[in-house]
């Protein structure tokens, strides 16, 4: 079979970091289906890096990429930002449709899979309607979750969701949020996201603060994510604030980059928390694991999530973890080792950490266990190859029926 991806949250040269998740899931399936990958970048991303980077803009940018194997395509999407948000599947179409259409053309694939329900789950779906292809389409949470709080992009993802021939959730919450959407049942399929086993997996803590060079007796707290607001972490800065009047000496770790990177700063420097709360940046996936066993505790205080790759790494990796009780979290928590909170209450959040950080950890199974990549990449391929093989019997059906009625109709004009 052959699977096209089509997605914006992919890595690219500007952004290696972005949807790394997405890169694993594509090689999955890469070592069982041939694949082809179209990852739109945003015209305001790159020209953001341009100026970083002090170069221009190229008109007639058209990169293409070989990663880990596969053919990646990045074209430009161009939008006006911050506006016009129901529009933005037509303007991704027209931005991209070149590209698209010269993939499809060579590539000729069985199937198109697309993540991220708008805009590129609109034009995947237009597309294969054009070129007489499925459409499957995944939603990672914030798109069915947030961006459906708008009515007319809800009317837009809600028309992308009825028009694919079958959608695929990352959570039993989020493919209860699709059947709200009047999404039939029978059409929607949960696939939780794998864990590369290899790279995260339990290891002894002193080692890993050893690599990192951290303090090996200080309390230690991590937490993973883009510094956006949806991710908490101005709550969890307010936690670790009342953490420090009274608990232990810590240090909360704080992994990521994002819009809210200089409030942070300067609200540490405010509170006198530089011992405390540390921004570290973005971390390369190979010093990830150690973050995650060097922790005491992992932290979470997302206002919204489907599944975060973040906690089934941290489980992976034989971490706790303290988190809001939203999305799919409380689907992959364990009741004996993980506390759950109220989103947006740094008072619970602090009780919570404090309790974690007081009680050593008892290594003991869970209840739940990540899926690897190669699992969760079975199952994903068993739905796109039932799609596939339903629209081509359609297809079949169709072309009979068009088949019979021409020739009754050839039966009626002939003279008797």
């Amino acid at each position: 079979m052959k699977i096209l991806f089509l997605s914006n949250v992919f890595p690219n040269s500007q952004h290696p970091g972005k949807g790394t998740f997405n890169a694993a899931m594509m090689q999955s399936l890469g070592e069982l289906h041939q694949t082809h990958v179209i990852s739109p970048v945003a015209w305001v991303e790159e020209c953001s890096s341009r100026l970083r980077q002090r170069t221009r803009l190229d008109p007639d940018w058209l990169p293409f990429e070989a990663f880990n194997g596969m053919r990646v395509d990045y074209p430009r999407f161009y939008y006006p930002p911050k506006m016009l948000h129901q529009h933005y599947g037509q303007f991704l179409y027209w931005s991209i449709r070149p590209t698209l259409n010269r993939a499809i053309a060579r590539f000729q694939p069985d199937v198109i899979l697309s993540y991220w329900l708008h805009p590129d789950g609109e034009v995947a779906v237009r597309a294969a309607r054009e070129h007489g292809i499925p459409a499957v389409v995944m939603t990672g949470g914030s798109d069915v979750l947030l961006l459906t709080r708008n009515r007319h992009r809800r009317r837009a993802i809600q028309s992308v969701l009825q028009q694919s021939d079958a959608v695929i959730t990352v959570s039993q919450d989020i493919e209860a949020a699709v059947q709200k959407l009047q999404i039939h049942p029978e059409k929607i399929h949960t696939v939780y996201r794998g864990v590369d086993r290899s790279r995260f997996c339990p290891g002894a803590q002193r080692v890993a603060r050893e690599r990192l060079g951290l303090d090996p007796d200080r309390k230690v707290i991590v937490s993973v994510g883009r510094l956006e607001p949806v991710k908490g972490h101005t709550v969890l800065l307010e936690a670790c604030k009342k953490i420090s009047k009274q608990g232990p000496p810590f240090t909360c770790y704080v992994l990521g980059n994002g819009s809210l990177h200089s409030r942070l700063s300067q609200k540490v420097s405010e509170y006198g928390l530089d011992k405390f709360f540390r921004l570290q940046g973005s971390q390369p996936q190979s010093r990830l694991a150690d973050w995650y066993r060097a922790a005491d505790v992992v932290a979470l205080p997302s206002l919204s999530e489907g599944v975060p790759n973040v906690l089934l790494e941290a489980i992976s990796c034989g971490s706790r973890f303290v988190a809001s009780r939203v999305g799919g979290i409380p689907e992959i928590a364990d009741p004996l080792q993980d506390r759950l909170v109220t989103p947006n209450n740094p008072q619970l959040l602090a009780d919570a950490l404090s309790g974690m950080l007081a009680v050593p950890a008892i290594p003991e199974q869970r209840v739940f266990e990540p899926l690897t990549w190669q699992e969760s990449a079975v199952q994903l391929s068993q739905i796109l190859s039932d799609c596939s093989t339903r629209y081509s019997a359609g297809l079949t059906e169709q072309q009979k029926s068009r088949s019979s009625y021409r020739r009754k109709n050839r039966k009626l004009r002939q003279p008797v």
